[in-house]
Order: C-alpha cells, then structure tokens, then sequence
C-alpha cells in the first residue's frame, strides 16, 4: 500500500491548512482497506484541536518544507481478501512550503495634527499576499520625563493573535468601551495608562477584502490588553500613543512592534504639554524635544 498527501489550502508558512492522507493499495483494483490512519507532523509543527484520523489540520511551519509521516495497519496481503493477519506501515513525505510576507508598518494621519505631534498614530497591516499570520508583538516602555525611556523601565509586552484558531475564551466580562470611565479603560482596555496612554485596535478591511489603510480609521475594534487573545486581528493593528492628563505633563515613550521577531514599527516621542490660560479659556500645547519614527 502506498500513502498520498492532499493540502487544502496551498501550504503557506504560518498558514493554517488541512492535511488528508489517502492509504490505498494502487496495484490491486480490489484490496482490504487499512485502517487506523495517523498523520504525524514533524516535531514543533503546532496541530489545531484534535487529529480526526486521516485529517488533521496544522499551522504551516516557516521551514522552506514540511516533513509528515503518514503510518497506518494493513493486511500482510492487501490483494488477499482471505488474509487477516495485520501489520503496522508508514511513509515519510515531504511538502514544499512556499515562504510568507511579512507585515510592514504603515503611517496614519492624525486630523489636524501636525506631522510630528504628542498623538502618535500608525498601522501595521499584512501583505496583501501570502502574508506572514505570526502573532504581533507590541510593547512600550513610557517615562514621566521629557527624554526617551531608558531600558531599564518598565515594560509592558501585549502579543495580538493574527489567526483565528489562536483567540481565547475568557470568563470575565469587558465594560461597554463607549460608555467606561477613565480608570476602567486602563484597567481593562488599554496597554498602558499614566504619563502615556496607548490602545490597540485591529484594522478592518476595505472592498477589496485587504486591510484598510486610506487613514479615517473608520472601521476599527478595539482590543482589550486584560483580555489579550480575546480577538484575532486578521488585518493587523493600529495603536495609538498620546501623553496622559495634567497641567504640566512631561512624558516620554517607546512604542515598538515586531512579527517573528523582526523589528516592523518603531515610534519614539519625547516632550512636555502644558495647559495655559487664553481669552478665558484654557489652551492644550505640547512642545516635543525629540522624535523618532521607524516604519518598515
């Protein structure tokens, strides 16, 4: 007997496919059929839920092939429908896996905002082809002084799922976002909260079905950091950085994303806002002492 491998979709690195293996004996038109069919990815290959027999569905690894042992019990004699007598056979095939593109950092307009302001706002969207569906990884370190943190603060890491098979169910339910107060926000929606705020939302999709990047940002959901894989974002991010509260507010903050490690976005503000009286009224002005911007 011999075993063939169908993939559906086209295997793609980080991609989630269905693999179905065919066990049959191609000499003999009429054999004993084998029985006990297991597909065995090779080793780190994740496995989505629970292998059904002779499909199993997995997340394409980002090896240029995959290796996948296909064992099962047949007859000593497929041809012979008199023969009971059992043994155990496998076959080793390899699959080629075409390589994915990874996500790139996009810039988005502030309305009204000069090019370089306190209100950092920018994306990070997926290839429009074979795109990499690794997990986001998004972290910020944020200072109440006017200069860029140092490596020694504190750090607050948020890893957003691209892949539907990786959200999570959580018990706990979130307040209504357009209707929480302030302190409810940070303590279950945003990434950080005090001298800089930030937030994370995951991008919607245009007509054409890719993400959308024209920069009204009009079709967003925004993620929750206490529930970090409640959803997946399938079109990728945008995240948003912004000085906190106060009559004089220094701050600074390091705004960074990476996919599989590599470094997509990075986004560093320094400066100090103050609020001063103006025809009896009060006037919001934030003065920036340095800017970095790295978008790749």
């Amino acid at each position: 007997m011999d075993a063939r491998l169908t993939v559906e979709p086209t295997l793609v690195a980080t991609h989630e496919v269905d693999l179905t293996a065919d066990v049959a004996d191609r000499v003999s038109p009429v054999s004993n059929s084998p029985d006990r069919v297991l597909i065995t990815p090779q080793a780190g290959v994740p496995v989505i839920g629970r292998a059904t027999g002779s499909t199993i569905s997995i997340v394409a690894p980002t090896t240029p092939t995959l290796t996948v042992t296909v064992s099962w019990r047949q007859t000593i004699d497929p041809g012979n429908l008199g023969e009971d007598t059992k043994c155990s056979a496998s076959r080793e095939i390899s699959l080629p896996v075409l390589a994915a593109n990874s996500a790139r950092g996009v810039p988005q307009p502030v309305p009204g905002a000069p090019r370089i302001s306190e209100f950092v706002t920018f994306a990070v969207a997926p290839a429009n082809t074979r795109p990499d569906l690794s997990p986001l990884e998004v972290t910020i370190r944020s200072t109440g002084n006017v200069r860029f943190p140092k490596a020694r603060e504190r750090l607050r890491r948020w890893v957003v799922p691209m892949r539907t098979s990786e959200q999570l169910k959580y018990k706990g339910a979130l307040p209504n976002l357009a209707y929480a107060t302030f302190a409810q926000k940070c303590r279950y929606w945003w990434l950080v909260c005090g001298p800089v705020n930030s937030q994370v939302a995951s991008l919607g999709s245009n007509a054409r079905g890719n993400p959308d990047l024209d920069g009204s940002n009009a079709i967003l959901r925004t993620l929750a950091y206490s529930q970090p894989s409640r959803w997946a974002a399938r079109q990728g991010i945008v995240v948003d950085a912004f000085p906190g509260a106060g009559r004089n507010r220094p701050f600074g903050f390091d705004v960074q994303v990476r996919q599989g490690g590599r470094l997509l976005a990075r986004v560093r503000r320094a400066g100090r806002c103050v609020d001063t009286p103006l025809n009896g009224g009060i006037v919001h002005r934030c003065k920036i002492a340095r800017a970095s911007t790295l978008l790749r």
